[in-house]
Formats: structure tokens, C-alpha cells, sequence
């Protein structure tokens, strides 16, 4: 394809009349909204005559798509009190949520974790997720949008397992003003601040502006965390049939920098963690060091990002209407931290003999920087039509983005050893990290040009056929450069072009119980990764395809809703991080499985919610690569099940309570699958009083029986201790009991 005549396109598309797809599938949702029955309290129903970007670009509800697809609303983020994306994403089927600080909320989702899920901002793709994920403020966000299964057809590379998509609250038509705010106190001197304002500035503009601020001091010693949230739009209704939205998107993060708690020997701990893990190598984890951090004084995870986008609609005619959005986004990302932790046992490597019974810092000293910047532009054309009859939606377009991240990084490798690297088990000194040592810096440049169309076309009122085609082309650019600035020889240049599509069909029995059926090809780049190869490496696209099958239902004039999914996936040769500064292939990956998700109101004041998932997954041998074959990927749990229940009215009173119990599965810990993680079990409460219309006082507490447990295991942190490269050999326990109040105002 001829990357300038593209670029030409896209200039004379966004010139000519552009669009606001969010505009369109605003009108999609006001059509539905009567149908739609709103649950008030923790229960909310399952959306499914909603429509959701991440799933179609047609404006279809969730039970005219071929697909399993959640919408989280922003009312039952704050009932939950879910303070971040990683709150709302890891209370569903089959979802694990880690938040390690290297990348903050990493998910797994049917067998696939980390880059093979795709985070979208508001429907556009800004890097694969374990390099650019941040934690993100739920009360910024309008809902959250999860597509299970591959979808690069619709939201481009990376999304093998699935897309998980951040709605933003933006400007609407409107004639009135609203303001809404919200203030959270809890343990850990944790606060969530929020204030949102919207409404008309003339006949034909309109504004919303939101800011949201969390804090905490963290569960352990030095494990602070906050991050500050603004988002701001118009729109601006130039004529009746042309529109324009300018939105700006600012975020501003520190995570916490708790990296995990050393393994040491079982005859070591005084409290030994049984019930919570289980090793081949004889080691576990002391629970008397469950609040420590191991990490320096002077550590810090910080981050800021722009999102600056305009977008702009043209409706031609009743049937046809025009699309465009050009946007840039910029980061910058720093890290300086020691942390990889190592218990000393015997002499050797590092583990000298002044260190033995402490833990050892040496080679976990770490510094890295990112500078990102991303722009692009997606222009689309959609199509309605009857023909002879038959009713036929279609959406075509192009997409072009310009993708370029400088990695700058420094560990140890010839700075000498001192005394404070390594520290006491159980009462650590922090010290400082001290002389700063440079490795070198890698730029890397990714230019993406796409063609994608997407169709739906109604055989009988009851058959319809759901389609999608995507063309994709990359152009990869890495150089490396070491400490001194000397361009080094293994660099590259890689270009890849690839076809994916998605065939599905839906059959609706009525308006309100529909079954479908689909089949998913996707081709992808080796991912997040791609920062860690160098040009002596062997790697490709990977491939992997979907079949799924499904139910949906709105019974019960919608006070019984329910989804039932069986997935299938198959993906070849991997790439995966296995040290600091490289990656290997690791062989391909299958999984099948089936998720259940049910809301219901059996009376007035009750509604109960309930979902869970079963997931098989594991490795299949990849070319050169049969290590793991038949081993289960981490992070995968075969079970995970949630329920809710809410009682409104108490007594009948203007007071509603609530709980929650979320059950995850047994894991494994490594590739090589020598550790189990323990299933798990946490307990949430919930109170609710309405004051009056505009303003609802709530209490929660989570983890009400305080349970242990390690959420996740980041593989690169765990049983890295070959002799000569002690690195680190850690998990990071998951939040004890915590308690939180919450007031709410809307006028």
C-alpha cells in the first residue's frame, strides 16, 4: 500500500467532513434507553440492549453481536466503590487482575495475559498494554467496555485474548446543567476525590469537564500511590447534520512501589504461608514480612500522559454518515526502584558471606525511562440500507497511526557492592539506590496503516449475519544505543502486512433471547516485546483463531438477564520476557472454556448477580521450543466465580446493603508450573443511605475475613536466581481488610 497516497487520504478525509462516532452510537443508546432497566445498588443487569464500541462499529446491541461483551456503567462502579480499572475489569468471569508496578493493571482473560489483551481509551489503541497501561480513575469514565476473545479485526494488533475498552465521561446534548461529586476515605489514609460538570454553553455548543484525585498511603511500609485524573470536552453542533468534539485527556500517576516479598526457606519462617502456596523447592513465604517493602528510600513509578483527540461527524443523508478522528498522545514514564529480592541461604554469586540470612538487592538496581508519543487518524464511512428488503449496515474505513517510544534503562553491572544492598528479612533499612548506572536506550518506531470494513445484513427478522475484514501493515524500526550513545549492530528493521476477519451469526427467537455463533482469525506482531528483541532473534506473526458459541437473554421484562459463552482459542510461537533486557519464544498457546454471567430482581428491593468461568488452558510446542508444552500458562485459574446481592428499602427506609463474594481459582506461579498459588476466597460489604435525591452516603469494607492471598505472579520477579545472576525471586501478597466511606452528590 502507498504509505503517502494513505496519508494523502486521510488529510483530504479529515478536510472534507469528519466525524464523531461516539455521537452516533450516543443515539443508538437513547433509542435503547426504554428499554433499558436501571438497578440501583452493587446488582447491575447486564446491559445487553446496549451497544458497545470495543465489540462494533455498527451501533448493534450486545444481543445482535456475535460476541461476549461487558458493559460496567459508571453507577455500579461507584456503588462497588471501585476506585480504579483494575476494581471493575477483575470482578468479572474469568478476569485476573495483577498491578505490578512495571505495569500497572495487567489482566488475564481466557488463558491470555498481559500485551495479548488489548487496553483501548475511548476506542483507540495507544500501545500494547504492559508497556503504557496505567491505573486509570473510575470516576472519569462513563463505563468500561470488555470483548472477549481476538479482535484485531476490529481494535487492531495485540487483542488475541481480548479488548478491554475506557469509556470517558464526555459532552452530550443537553439543555441543563449537572454537576456531580464524590469524596472517599478509607484505611491507609486512602482518599478518592471527584468532581464532574457538564451542560449547554450556547444554543448549539455544549461542555463537560471531570477531575478525580486517589491516594493512599498503601498496606505496606512505603507503598504510597496516587494519581490525579482530568478530563475536559465540547461539542460543538456546527449544523444540523456536521458535528465537532475536542477532548483532552490528562493523567498524572505515582504507583506504589512494592514489587513483592521474598521466598525463603520453610526452616526460616516463623509464620510460613501454607495455606497460600505451595513449592517444589521447598521455600515459601514468611507471613511475619507481609508489610514490608524491600525497595529503597528514593524509589519511585511515575508517569504523565496527554490525550489530546478531535473528532467530528457528517451525516450525508439518513443513510450514510461520515467519520473521522485525529488525535496525539505523549508520555513520559520513569522508574527507579530496587526491585529484585533474593534470600541468601548459601555463598554464591552475590549472596557473600556477610549477606547470608538477608535478602540480597544487588542485581534488582533498575532505572527506565519512556518517551512516547503517538499520533493517528481514523476516518470511516457508515452505510444503512434496505436491499429488496433486507436490512444491511456496513462501516468502512482507514486507519493510520505513528507510533514512537525511546526506552532508555541502567542496572547493575559494574558498580561495586556495598553494605546496604542487601537488608534484614524482617526489619529492613531502605537506604538509597545510589550511583546511577546506564545500560543504554533503544527508540523504536511502529507506523500501522489499516483498511477495515465491518457488516451486518438481516436475512429474515430473525437471521442475521455479522462480518468483518481488517488489512493491516507495520512498518518496525528498533536501533539500540549504548551508555556512551554508540549506535550498536543489533538493530532492526521489520515490516509486516497480515489479513484477519471475524464470521459470525446471530438467531434471535425474539427481541429479547438471541443464540450466535462465531469463528475469529487474527494475525499479530510479536507484541510488547518487540522493546526487548534484538535483530538476531527469530520471530514473525503469531496467529491465533476463535470459535465461540453463545446465549443471551432479557427475560422477565428484564428483571432476569443472562449470557452463556463456549470459547475455543489456539494461538502459535510467543514471545515472553525471561530477564531485563531480552525475550524468547516460548512456544504457542490453547485454551477453551465456557463463562456464565446472570443478573437478577426477584422482588422490588432485591436483586442478586452471579457469574462465573472455567477456563483449560495450557502451552503447545512452538517451533524449536517444547519446554513448557502441556504446562498451564500463569495467572490462569481453571475456576472463578462471583456473586452479588443488594436489598434496597430497608425496613422501608431510604437505606440499601450489599455483598459480594469473589472466588478465584488455583494457578500456578511459573512457566515451568513448580508453584501453585492457592484459590482464594474474598468477602465484600456494602451500606447505602439516600439522603435525598441528590445526595447517598455509603460504607464498605473488602476482604472482610482478611484474606491472604497473591493475586498474581509476574513471572520475569519469580525463581530468577541462576547462580551468577541472583535477580530477584518474589510475589506480591494481595490487600488485607480495608474500610472505606463514600458521599455521592448529583444536581
Amino acid at each position: 500500500m502507498n504509505k503517502k497516497l494513505l496519508c494523502t487520504a486521510s488529510a483530504v478525509a479529515l478536510s472534507l467532513s469528519m466525524s464523531l462516532s461516539s455521537i452516533a452510537q450516543e443515539n443508538n443508546n437513547q433509542e435503547l434507553e426504554e428499554d433499558v432497566i436501571v438497578v440501583k445498588g452493587i446488582v447491575g443487569e447486564l446491559e445487553l440492549k446496549s451497544s458497545a464500541e470495543a465489540s462494533s462499529r455498527l451501533g448493534l446491541s450486545l444481543l445482535d453481536t456475535p460476541a461476549s461483551v461487558d458493559i460496567i456503567n459508571s453507577q455500579v462502579m461507584q456503588a462497588r466503590g471501585y476506585q480504579k480499572l483494575s476494581d471493575a475489569v477483575g470482578n468479572q468471569a474469568g478476569i485476573v487482575v495483577g498491578e505490578h508496578p512495571t505495569a500497572p493493571s495487567m489482566f488475564s482473560l481466557r488463558g491470555f495475559d498481559r500485551a495479548q489483551i488489548t487496553v483501548l481509551r475511548d476506542g483507540l489503541w495507544i500501545g500494547p498494554a504492559s508497556m503504557t497501561m496505567r491505573q486509570q480513575n473510575t470516576f472519569n469514565l462513563e463505563s468500561v467496555e470488555i470483548l472477549r476473545g481476538p479482535a484485531s479485526v476490529l481494535n487492531g494488533n495485540g487483542a488475541v485474548a481480548g479488548t478491554i475498552n475506557t469509556v470517558i465521561k464526555t459532552a452530550k446534548e443537553t439543555d441543563e446543567h449537572n454537576l456531580n461529586a464524590l469524596a472517599s476515605y478509607g484505611r491507609w489514609n486512602s482518599m478518592h476525590l471527584g468532581a464532574g460538570i457538564g451542560g449547554p454553553l450556547a444554543d448549539n455548543m455544549y461542555y463537560r469537564i471531570d477531575a478525580s484525585r486517589f491516594s493512599s498511603d498503601g498496606y505496606v511500609d512505603r507503598g504510597d500511590s496516587h494519581s490525579t485524573n482530568i478530563t475536559a470536552s465540547m461539542l460543538w453542533d456546527v449544523t444540523e447534520n456536521f458535528s465537532f468534539k475536542a477532548s483532552v485527556d490528562y493523567l498524572d500517576d505515582e504507583v506504589s512501589g512494592y514489587f513483592g516479598t521474598p521466598l525463603v526457606p520453610m526452616s526460616v519462617a516463623i509464620d510460613p504461608a501454607t495455606d497460600v502456596l505451595t513449592t517444589t523447592t521447598g521455600e515459601t513465604i514468611d507471613l511475619t514480612t507481609r508489610f514490608n517493602n524491600y525497595n529503597v528510600e528514593d524509589a519511585y513509578s511515575i508517569a504523565d500522559q496527554l490525550f489530546v483527540r478531535f473528532d467530528m461527524e457528517y451525516q450525508v443523508n439518513e443513510n450514510v454518515r461520515i467519520n473521522n478522528t485525529v488525535y496525539r498522545y505523549q508520555a513520559d514514564r520513569n522508574w527507579q526502584n530496587a526491585e529484585g529480592y533474593v534470600y541468601c541461604s548459601e555463598i554464591v554469586g552475590v549472596c557473600d558471606a556477610d549477606s547470608q540470612g538477608q535478602v540480597q538487592r544487588y542485581y534488582g538496581y533498575f532505572i527506565l525511562d519512556h518517551e512516547q508519543e503517538n499520533y493517528g487518524n481514523r476516518f470511516s464511512i457508515n452505510v444503512d440500507q434496505d436491499f429488496g428488503g433486507i436490512e444491511n449496515k456496513s462501516v468502512y474505513g482507514f486507519e493510520y497511526s505513528d507510533f514512537d517510544f525511546v526506552r532508555t534503562r541502567g542496572f547493575r553491572r559494574s558498580v561495586g557492592q556495598v553494605d546496604g544492598d542487601s537488608v534484614d528479612l524482617r526489619k529492613p533499612v531502605p537506604g538509597v539506590y545510589g550511583e546511577r548506572e546506564l545500560r543504554g536506550s533503544s527508540p523504536t518506531g511502529i507506523q500501522i496503516r489499516a483498511l477495515f470494513a465491518e457488516d451486518m445484513i438481516r436475512i429474515s427478522p430473525a437471521f442475521s449475519i455479522v462480518s468483518a475484514l481488517r488489512y493491516e501493515e507495520m512498518d518496525l524500526r528498533r536501533e539500540n544505543f549504548n551508555a556512551e550513545g554508540d549506535l550498536e549492530a543489533n538493530g532492526f528493521t521489520r515490516d509486516f502486512n497480515w489479513w484477519s476477519y471475524r464470521v459470525g451469526a446471530v438467531y434471535k427467537f425474539d427481541e429479547n433471547v438471541s443464540v450466535y455463533g462465531q469463528y475469529s482469525d487474527a494475525k499479530d506482531p510479536v507484541g510488547s516485546n518487540i522493546f526487548l528483541v534484538n535483530g538476531n532473534q527469530d520471530y514473525d506473526l503469531t496467529s491465533a483463531e476463535q470459535w465461540e458459541v453463545g446465549v443471551k437473554a432479557v427475560l422477565l421484562d428484564g428483571d432476569l438477564q443472562t449470557t452463556f459463552a463456549y470459547f475455543d482459542i489456539t494461538r502459535d510461537d510467543i514471545l515472553e520476557a525471561f530477564n531485563r533486557d531480552s525475550a524468547g519464544l516460548i512456544g504457542g498457546r490453547k485454551s477453551r472454556g465456557f463463562e456464565f454471567s446472570t443478573t437478577m430482581k426477584p422482588t422490588d428491593q432485591l436483586s442478586l448477580g452471579f457469574n462465573a468461568a472455567y477456563t483449560d488452558a495450557e502451552f503447545t510446542p512452538g517451533e524449536n521450543v517444547v519446554a513448557f508444552a502441556g504446562n498451564t500458562p500463569p495467572n490462569v485459574p481453571k475456576w472463578t466465580t462471583a456473586a452479588y446481592i443488594n436489598y434496597n428499602e430497608i425496613a422501608g427506609l431510604p437505606v440499601n446493603a450489599g455483598a459480594s463474594v469473589r472466588y478465584v481459582g488455583e494457578r500456578f506461579a511459573d512457566n515451568a508450573n513448580t508453584t501453585k498459588l492457592h484459590g482464594y476466597t474474598t468477602v465484600n460489604l456494602f451500606l447505602g443511605w439516600d439522603v435525598n435525591d441528590e445526595i447517598r452516603v455509603s460504607a464498605r469494607v473488602d476482604n472482610l475475613f482478611d484474606t491472604v492471598s497473591i493475586p498474581w505472579s509476574d513471572v520475569f520477579y519469580y525463581q530468577s536466581v541462576s547462580p551468577g545472576f541472583l535477580y530477584a525471586n518474589e510475589l506480591a501478597l494481595g490487600a488485607p481488610r480495608s474500610f472505606g466511606f463514600t458521599i455521592q452528590a448529583d444536581f
